[in-house]
């Protein structure tokens, strides 16, 4: 049952103080011949070589809760800038971007200041942390005359600004092996002046892959960050959304299907979950041939039986499930109902 807050100022409060659970999450979303997260080099999907699944980087992932607050919510806050990404069309250094948020790079010795800087003005950070190398002098670094060199370079000592993220992920896996498939073309233009041939491309793309991450949340590295349960919720409307909102060529395929976030008191985790769920294909077909999620059955039985094993300490769980994908246990609100109890816990449970 969901916990009601007394007033709205009550609620706006609680969402401001420091994130206090150690929480896992799982993310499942899928793709639709399209490339998922392509190599730097062909821009081939990448591809576990051994089992066939596709992988994708937290990297990608981090990009999708980027991009989805940078254009839908930076300006509602002024404390929602992404300091990780790029101005125009230039990729800037971590130390030129610090300065086009605050002006000046701060100088050795002026850390802690520019750390809070940091952690109050941009989401990302508060969220996956950042590293800012620090160049910038004690004083203006002119050499006096008569003064030893060496107790001149002391006065220009670098630093840096060194932030943990409190949210981690690792790096997304289909659960099931996949296809790639290679497609040749013509371009759009001539090969050059005057030529009557088109250039030549060819492009990778994946017919269909159900992939999956997993997630933790620090409630002790929080407390360093600046991390806020009012993030927590925005990243968990980044992840979902975020995916959705996906419109370039090559991931505009893309949707968000099962999103649980676990919330735990006394620092408990089940650990990693990608192992602990299983997809399982429909009359016996081949990994390989899955197109949609009516083609198999996700099962959570044996990720339930652990988090059941921490009941104790669980104090709530956020879930959110796309109504096309096909679960095992399929009343999975009651199944997490009857592991929470009559404890007064929270369970905040959507079906899209």
């Amino acid at each position: 049952m969901e916990t009601v807050k007394n007033s709205a100022t009550t609620e706006v409060t609680e969402k401001s103080k420091t994130y206090p659970y150690r929480s896992e999450i799982l993310f499942l979303y899928d793709v639709f011949r399209c490339n998922p997260n392509g190599d730097p080099f062909e821009n081939r999907p990448r591809q576990d070589p051994r089992t066939g699944r596709i992988e994708v980087t937290d990297v990608r992932l981090k990009r999708t809760t980027r991009d989805y607050i940078l254009r839908y919510k930076h300006k509602e806050n002024d404390n929602l800038e992404i300091f990780v990404r790029a101005i125009g069309d230039i990729a800037l250094t971590a130390e030129n971007r610090y300065k086009e948020i605050f002006g000046d790079l701060p100088k050795s010795g002026e850390e802690d200041t520019a750390r809070q800087n940091l952690i109050e003005k941009c989401i990302d950070v508060r969220m996956f942390g950042a590293l800012v190398p620090i160049t910038g002098e004690k004083g203006k670094g002119k050499k006096d005359k008569g003064k030893d060199e060496g107790a001149n370079k002391d006065s220009q000592k670098g630093g840096g600004i060194q932030l943990t993220g409190a949210v981690q992920f690792n790096p997304g896996q289909s659960l099931h092996a996949a296809e790639i498939l290679e497609i040749a073309g013509t371009g759009g233009f001539a090969s050059g002046e005057g030529k009557k041939q088109k250039t030549f491309r060819r492009e990778f793309l994946v017919p269909y892959a159900l992939i999956g991450f997993y997630g933790v949340i620090n409630e002790n590295i929080a407390k360093e960050t600046g991390l806020t349960e009012a993030d927590v919720d925005l990243l968990m409307e980044a992840l979902w959304k975020g995916t959705l909102s996906l419109h370039s060529r090559s991931k505009a395929f893309h949707r968000p299907r099962l999103l649980i976030r676990f919330d735990y008191k006394d620092e408990k985790v089940c650990g990693y979950f990608l192992d602990k769920i299983e997809l399982v294909t429909n009359n016996g077909l081949a990994e390989t041939s899955i197109r949609s999620p009516r083609d198999y059955v996700i099962k959570l039985d044996a990720l339930l039986e652990e988090i059941q094993s921490y009941k104790d300490s669980l104090e709530k769980v956020t879930c959110r499930v796309d109504r096309w994908l096909n679960l095992s246990p399929s009343d999975l609100k009651g199944e997490i109902e009857k592991i929470l109890g009559n404890d007064g816990k929270t369970l905040v449970f959507e079906v899209t």
